[in-house]
């Protein structure tokens, strides 16, 4: 009921309900029974190319999270493994953040987490076209509305520095999602989401 067609733009608007913390969050359906996503996997080893076009409607009081995770959760510290685009207006129930206006990017190998702020000011009703692209060595570069941007926190290239290596053969899942951080809904405009891999194993 509260995820909807625009209208006004391509894609999906997910609008979470109007309490505290509640979540709207789009996947692919992971019961075999349903698609052949659990049987098609998604490891760090395939090089995994990963995209989508997003618009917040507001950026106040909310969470916004995409990319590459192995639950749903918004929170890093919750995935030892994960590759994904994170802002956060506020540090309630959220992840402490030294500023609360810009895009990060949170990759975590092994419980080790990297937490990169991209610079990227966060603003309402603009379109953000996110890549994440995993090599062969598992490196992650990352993109934002077709610019890299750093992926770890130690670059020495602001633009190109890759993050480190994910872990071997970690079959990754493709997460979109908003919290509402008080008693009003949040929404959030998914105009498409992608993913590609080598086809080999």
């Amino acid at each position: 009921a509260l995820t909807t067609f625009p209208g006004t733009q391509a894609g999906i608007l997910m609008t979470t309900d109007t309490a505290d913390q509640d979540q709207a969050i789009l996947l692919p359906h992971l019961d075999t029974n349903q698609s052949a996503w659990s049987k098609v996997l998604w490891g760090t080893e395939n090089q995994v190319e990963w995209e989508c076009s997003i618009n917040l409607a507001a950026t106040d009081n909310q969470k916004v999270w995409a990319g590459l995770k192995l639950t749903n959760d918004q929170l890093p510290e919750t995935d030892a493994n994960q590759a994904y685009f994170y802002y956060a207006s506020d540090a309630t129930n959220g992840q402490a953040l030294s500023t609360f206006t810009p895009w990060y990017f949170i990759q975590s190998v092994n419980g080790t987490d990297y937490l990169t702020n991209t610079g990227v000011t966060v603003a309402a009703s603009t379109n953000y076209h996110f890549r994440i692209s995993i090599d062969s060595d598992r490196k992650t570069s990352i993109f934002i509305n077709g610019v890299q941007y750093s992926a770890t926190t130690t670059a020495t290239n602001a633009n190109t520095q890759k993050g480190p290596a994910m872990t071997d053969d970690i079959d990754l899942i493709p997460y979109i999602g908003i919290e509402a951080g008080a008693g009003a809904a949040e929404a959030l405009n998914v105009h498409y989401t992608a993913i590609s891999r080598h086809v080999f194993e």
